[in-house]
């Protein structure tokens, strides 16, 4: 048996949880994803202040709170996003990426509602999240996209993939700078 030291559990996943963040703006405020095919956004030591992010038929592999915290994204295998509002805990809209590949991972742009994702269909995807407008495809990697985010300043995409390269993209081009291959 395995001691358990948490200072709090959240028991609302009935399989493996695969995804976890913590709110930029509230210390208290957490969402999870997991295997059952559920988002959750809960807080921190109250059992009964929790939300289930409902809508996917898949995995929810990767989450990930906006810069400002107002907004929730839930990326999943069934290639859907979902993008909740915290604050009043509703759904603001689904963003769609190619059919029958998931998602490994997203990330919210550092100063506004942009969100990329890397896919299993070789592709990394962004949307404005406020509009839910499909943006760009970012093509060029061979293999799943494993990997990636926004530099600091929200000028460049980096994203890497099974197939050992790091690619460098212009964000509102789609056009890959520069290849660095493994």
């Amino acid at each position: 048996e395995v001691e358990d030291h948490s200072t709090y559990a959240f028991h609302g996943h009935t399989d493996e949880v695969f995804a976890a963040a913590c709110s930029p703006t509230d210390a208290s405020l957490v969402i999870s994803g997991g295997k059952d095919d559920r988002g959750f956004l809960w807080r921190i030591g109250s059992a009964q202040d929790f939300q289930e992010l409902t809508g996917h038929g898949d995995t929810v592999c990767t989450v990930a709170f906006s810069s400002d915290g107002k907004l929730v994204a839930c990326g999943s295998m069934d290639g859907q996003i979902n993008v909740w509002n915290t604050a009043t805990r509703t759904l603001q809209g689904t963003l769609e990426g190619s059919s029958g590949s998931g998602f490994e991972w997203l990330r919210w742009h550092p100063r506004g509602n942009l969100i990329i994702a890397g896919s299993e269909d070789c592709n990394v995807w962004m949307w404005n999240a406020d509009h839910n407008a499909f943006l760009n495809t970012f093509a060029g990697h061979s293999s799943t996209v494993t990997c990636g985010d926004f530099t600091p300043d929200g000028k460049l995409i980096c994203s890497g993939s099974d197939d050992a390269t790091l690619r460098i993209w212009e964000p509102k081009s789609a056009q890959c700078r520069h290849v660095v291959r493994g």
